[in-house]
């Protein structure tokens, strides 16, 4: 009788929940003591263990650490599984089409529980007297809406990535139960985005002051350009979800939809960079979380892209088309090295080449929205490649295929990523840089990794070259356990799962939330460690698994 060793962390580090029939299957086994390197995957079937495969593993080599890796992809058979490997065995998991259904409807609760001011949010009808207006002092209903992570906050950037994620997911998905509790979560989400664009087509801003459960102060001074023009997306992408099933409901969204682009289009909108209102309370979003997106800037230019691809999807006006063809050269005159710096167009100063608290992750996918309406763009095509071959190499350097991207510190002066060591020594010019990276000391950081596997599943479905789509897939399995920690990142699916972060400002804290998708890990131990929730990082990862499952199942 064979003895296989167990732990709380299992050496054999494999995707927690399984993987689509089609799909890329890989596995790591992290005991670098190991002699034997054969393998075998295992179905039980009718309460019987067979072996369907049997396979050899590869060495790979990692901050001077040997690990081993095994492919099983010829194994398509719908089934539950597990792995034996070097005196090993793994959890069981799936093969099946449907895999990752459950790890979208769970994440979609997330959104249900973090209402505010509703009956099913975790503290029940909270926050029904939001909408003080600051310069006035008039109150306007402006109650509704979420709490975006492990706080109080209503943040109209985190929040807005994450519903204009879950609406593009509502939009592409067919399941049963998706036809069900998508329209009940996206309604609340669209109701509350109604009542924030004003007359003029300003979005009101909101700075989640004061603390606690007070009445939160609004200001007429608009919000944040990324976050309107993710909310113009929302809109937009609202009438286009609701058309058929509520025409009423549909128009008003349209209607918003176009009040808002028109103002993020006119002379009305400032060109400087954005400035809070207010000094924030400690621990709200700094404003050069917002600064880049400015008249002018790479940044904007891209917000612009995908929300007129959305407007031209709900109209079929074609001006919004004319507007992309206008906006596109820009934006691809600064793509270097495999992304998009957003930079101010009076500058050479690289001010980042980080998805901030924008929609776009460096603009990749604004040039994704661009070609699937106009595929025959001089350049266009050439720059998605050449951004794909920057995302495989670097990616085909970590064992993990862990992705980083550059970001910015706050001084604007100094690139790196989240090491740091990389920070202190700084680089002044991104053009001397080699773009996307890979960095032992940070596995995986999903704040920002599903917006690189969204742009992988994105532009491979739409250039038809799916040699890269693998890619996609490791984001998505490092996301449900296929790590160095052997940690799910989304609470309820998988095992392991890391302490989330408590916040006494924000008392009470947040409860366990099943759904939630932690930010990223301290330390190397997820006991030990804590991640902040982050409603981004939700409705993100449930496209990027949307997007896969597109793309794969055939």
């Amino acid at each position: 009788m064979t003895i296989f060793n167990s732990s709380i962390q299992n050496a054999i580090r494999v995707n927690h929940r399984g993987f689509l029939r089609s799909s890329k299957k890989r596995f790591i086994l992290t005991d670098n003591k190991t002699e034997d390197l054969s393998f075998r995957i295992i179905i039980t079937d009718d309460v019987k263990e067979i072996t369907v495969y049997e396979g050899t593993m590869s060495p790979v080599y990692e901050d001077n650490t040997t690990y081993y890796l095994g492919d099983f992809s010829s194994v398509t058979r719908e089934g539950d599984y597990y792995i034996e490997a070097g005196g090993y065995r793994s959890r069981q998991f799936v093969i099946y089409d449907g895999a990752y259904d459950i790890c979208q409807r769970i994440m979609l609760e997330y959104f249900k529980y973090q209402r505010c001011g509703h009956p099913l949010g975790w503290n029940g009808s909270c926050h029904l007297d939001d909408g003080i207006i600051k310069e006035t002092g008039e109150r306007v209903d402006l109650s509704g809406g979420y709490h975006q992570s492990c706080d109080l906050r209503k943040s109209p950037g985190g929040v807005s990535i994450g519903v204009l994620s879950l609406l593009r997911f509502a939009l592409k998905d067919k399941s049963e139960w998706g036809q069900i509790l998508l329209k009940d979560e996206c309604r609340w989400a669209l109701r509350y985005y109604l009542k924030v664009i004003q007359e003029n087509g300003a979005m009101y801003n909101t700075l989640n002051a004061p603390l606690g459960w007070d009445a939160r102060v609004f200001y007429k001074s608009p919000a944040p350009s990324s976050s309107q023009w993710n909310v113009t997306s929302i809109l937009a992408s609202g009438y286009m979800f609701f058309k058929e099933s509520d025409p009423v409901f549909a128009e008003e969204c349209l209607k918003k939809a176009i009040r808002s682009y028109n103002f993020m289009t006119s002379d009305e909108r400032s060109s400087e960079s954005y400035v809070h209102p207010e000094e924030p309370p400690i621990g709200m979003d700094p404003s050069f979380f917002f600064d880049l997106c400015r008249k002018g800037s790479t940044a904007d230019a891209a917000s612009m892209i995908s929300a007129s691809a959305d407007m031209y999807r709900a109209t079929k006006d074609l001006r919004y088309v004319e507007i992309i063809k206008d906006s596109l050269p820009f934006l691809l005159s600064h793509t270097t090295k495999g992304f998009i710096i957003l930079r101010d167009d009076d500058s050479e100063r690289t001010v980042s080449a980080s998805c901030s608290y924008g929609w776009l992750m460096g603009g990749l996918l604004a040039l994704c929205d661009a070609y699937e309406l106009m595929p025959d763009f001089n350049g266009l095509r050439e720059k998605i490649i050449h951004a794909l071959d920057k995302i495989r190499n670097f990616a085909d350097k970590s064992v993990w295929r862990s992705i980083q991207i550059p970001y910015c510190d706050k001084d604007l002066d100094v690139i790196g990523d989240f090491s740091n060591l990389t920070r202190r020594q700084g680089m002044k010019n991104l053009k001397e840089y080699d773009g996307l990276f890979y960095n032992g000391d940070v596995h995986y950081a999903p704040v920002y990794s599903p917006y690189i596997g969204l742009f992988i599943a994105r532009a491979s479905a739409l250039l038809r070259m799916p040699e890269y789509l693998e890619y996609a897939q490791s984001i998505a399995d490092t996301l449900l356990g296929a790590n160095i920690l052997d940690s799910s990142h989304i609470h309820g699916v998988g095992f392991n799962h890391c302490q989330h972060k408590s916040y006494g400002q924000f008392f009470p804290s947040t409860p366990f939330i099943p759904g939630a998708v932690g930010v990223e890990y301290s330390s190397l131990d997820p006991h030990s460690s804590s991640s902040e929730f982050d409603m981004p990082c939700v409705g993100l990862s449930m496209y990027l698994l949307s997007e896969i499952c597109l793309s794969t199942v055939k």
